[in-house]
């Protein structure tokens, strides 16, 4: 080989190598600097339009700039469209108080309490910026009835120039998002959508190909079920960003529930195949396995999963396929088995077949859906013929209950302390002190949150003092001033873009632009600098307390209220006379854990009780549902009252588990299975029809008695838990 061959040959492997770092650098790095970029041109634009329009506080248009920028497009216009609303309703709270109470100090802190109490509540009720309006609507009454109720005079002035300044803020953010290095939501949610589908096809071949017990599955499949909420936050933000999200937004959640119906059977059969690995027939166990195996390679295009629309619908045919030769496969199947081979033992077999056929059945709805999803922004023609099920709130009253007395009785310490000391900065803290008690309400590790806030605003507190009394009074004309500011903005942006620290980068904006010394002028004075700086650190310890006295998230009482919740939705499915839908089921249970942070914190071992119930309540709660859609179908008078008394002993259970209890309830389905069988086996004149439903009813109560059974279960470890 020549020298030149061997320059030649370094030369395009060096190419290839720059490719790939500008490729990788375009892809991670290169948002980065854009998000900071049009971070500090909000900022400063919305500083520059508050100057020309001599508004009395630059510094909040520049503060809305901070809170509501985010690096998608239509994260920003949605948080800025509820930071609005609750801004209205909050200043509109504010002039009804200082109208009625103006000369009753007492009064009128009582009623901003409660109205505090019932934002904060609302918080945790709604989900995403809806939540986040509610915290609006509860820290503007701070923000302008506080100063209003101490200068009546001046409430009208007061509340037009805070929400002219927010205003600013708001228009500015959302112009510079929307126009500058623009990152729709609506090109992540088409991203989240094609991974999650390759990556859940990767799992089910991963768990099929090597037996890999659920344990190592759990996380991945946990990790699934948050992502169904945040897509379903992407979909409701993308709606107002463009034509495309707005004709699937229906399509899409759709899909999310299809999703959550898959993760779910995906999870019971797992737990099947891992009981059938350690106590069943080894026989019985190779036959479903061979069996998963052929469905996991329906779902695999060309030896991988299907990372498209278009690949998607192949994979659809291949499951139509599946699904039409399954009763063929299972019939054979069922053949190789031995005939010496118990009745319980065949049950597994059955229970299992069942799942099998339940899973390739909701996959291909799921990837029916998948691929049938236009990604233009013209109106599919099938739009209009989908209404899948919402999302609906779940929530425990007693915690939204408590969320709301946390946040009086923050206000109410500090509004003691102001009035008490007649401190100066009486109503920074108070404000600081509602900001945090009811923005950080939601938050998975509150006390982690506030924590990371308190480490921001020692940092904030810092650089603005270096600003103030260094760099802005050196500081002649709008270059200056906007160079003085700079490095600040930057630095609490790039932190916010980690998600690690991003609570401390929140911390230094919101201090930093607390504190900034100027308004329409400088004004900038150290005895009130270190006044309000005292005030703020107070403020937010007096937070910390506070979510560390009525932990609502994290503590163990709250795992075990979540914990009885979550099996009082398998009472429900029991007992209820209006029959749950397993669609029901799944939202209520996904939805209480996902509002208690757990799914957030599942690799942490305190953690591990309110996974387990909600798996098991999953696990239980479709076996329970299939029977009771079962029972009205057969319709048979004993085959009735045997699952009636299944079904009370399975309620009671979940009403006190105890051990007495749980021997009662497998001794209650080990009747109704003896005679069920039984009756299938000698009833010669029962129609084909009845026979499949009678066998149906019979693989659900198995799988429950096998569950219960299980050592690994949490109704046998709870005492341990």
């Amino acid at each position: 080989m020549s020298v030149l061959q061997l320059m030649k040959g370094r030369r395009n492997r060096l190419l290839v190598t720059i490719r790939a770092e500008l490729s990788d650098w375009l892809n991670e790095d290169a948002p980065v600097f854009g998000y900071l970029l049009k971070v500090l041109l909000a900022s400063l634009l919305a500083m520059w339009l508050s100057l020309r329009f001599e508004l009395d506080q630059p510094r909040t248009a520049m503060l809305t700039v901070a809170i509501v920028m985010q690096s998608r497009s239509g994260m920003v216009f949605a948080k800025s469209y509820y930071r609005l609303l609750g801004t209205l309703v909050g200043i509109v709270v504010s002039l009804i108080l200082v109208a009625l109470f103006a000369q009753e100090r007492v009064l009128f802190l009582l009623s901003m309490a409660l109205w505090i109490g019932l934002c904060t509540a609302g918080s945790m009720v709604y989900r995403n910026h809806q939540s986040y309006g509610f915290v609006l609507a509860g820290y503007t009454l701070c923000i302008v009835g506080l100063p209003a109720a101490i200068s009546p005079e001046l409430t009208f002035n007061i509340a037009v120039t805070r929400i002219s300044e927010i205003l600013i803020g708001l228009i500015c953010a959302t112009m510079v998002s929307d126009l500058v290095f623009p990152q729709r939501l609506w090109d992540a949610i088409q991203t989240k959508v094609r991974q999650r589908f390759s990556d859940f096809s990767d799992l089910l071949r991963t768990t099929a190909e090597s037996s890999v017990s659920t344990k190592s599955s759990k996380q991945v499949l946990l990790r699934f079920i948050g992502d169904i909420y945040s897509l379903e936050s992407f979909r409701a933000s993308a709606i107002m960003e463009n034509d495309g999200a707005k004709h699937n937004r229906l399509r899409i959640s759709e899909m999310n529930n299809e999703f959550m119906a898959v993760a779910t059977t995906f999870h019971a059969l797992e737990e099947l195949l891992r009981r059938q690995r350690n106590n069943g027939h080894p026989e019985v166990g190779a036959a479903l396995v061979s069996m998963y195996r052929q469905l996991s390679e329906a779902i695999t295009f060309d030896g991988k999963s299907a990372c498209n629309e278009q690949e998607a619908a192949l994979v659809t045919k291949q499951l139509t396929a599946f699904r039409s030769t399954f009763t063929q496969n299972l019939t054979v199947y069922r053949m190789q088995l031995p005939q010496e081979m118990s009745d319980h033992k065949f049950l597994d077999f059955e229970t299992g077949a069942e799942l099998l056929q339940r899973l390739a059945d909701e996959l291909h709805a799921y990837a029916v859906t998948y691929s049938s999803i236009n990604y233009s922004e013209q109106k599919s023609a099938t739009e209009e013929t989908v209404a899948p099920p919402k999302l609906e709130m779940h929530f425990d009253p007693v915690e939204v209950a408590l969320a709301g007395v946390r946040g009086t009785l923050t206000l109410g310490i500090m509004t003691a302390l102001w009035l008490l000391t007649d401190w100066r900065s009486g109503i920074e803290a108070i404000t600081i002190g509602v900001i945090t008690s009811t923005l950080f309400a939601t938050s998975p590790s509150p006390n982690q949150t506030i924590k990371q806030f308190m480490i921001g605003a020692i940092i904030g507190t810092i650089l603005a003092y270096i600003c103030n009394f260094h760099l802005l009074t050196q500081a002649q004309g709008f270059l200056m001033l906007a160079l003085a500011v700079t490095p600040t903005i930057l630095f609490a942006s790039w932190l916010t873009t980690k998600p690690s620290i991003a609570v401390v980068g929140s911390g230094i904006f919101i201090v930093f632009l607390m504190h900034i010394g100027f308004n329409s002028a400088y004004n900038a004075n150290p005895v009130t600098f270190i006044n309000d700086a005292i005030a703020d650190l107070l403020a937010v310890l007096v937070s910390g307390v506070m979510y560390g006295l009525i932990d609502i998230s994290s503590s163990t009482w709250s795992r075990r209220r979540i914990a009885a919740t979550l099996r009082g939705l398998i009472v429900t499915a029991c007992r209820s006379p209006l029959m749950m839908k397993r669609s029901q089921l799944e939202n209520a249970a996904f939805d209480l854990v996902q509002r208690a942070g757990s799914a957030q914190r599942v690799a942490q071992e305190q953690d591990r009780l309110v996974i387990d119930w909600l798996l098991s309540t999953l696990e239980i709660g479709h076996a329970v549902i299939a029977l009771r859609e079962l029972k009205p179908e057969i319709n048979h008078p004993y085959f009735s009252e045997l699952l009636s008394m299944c079904l009370d002993s399975i309620a009671a259970l979940h009403e006190t588990p105890t051990e007495a209890l749980r021997i009662k309830t497998l001794k209650s389905i080990d009747n109704a299975i003896q005679n069920l069988s039984t009756d299938i086996s000698t009833d010669i004149a029962m129609s084909e029809a009845a026979h499949q439903l009678r066998g149906q009813a019979l693989s659900m109560l198995h799988f429950i008695h096998s569950a219960l059974l299980d050592e690994e279960s949490v109704l046998v470890t709870k005492e341990k838990n």
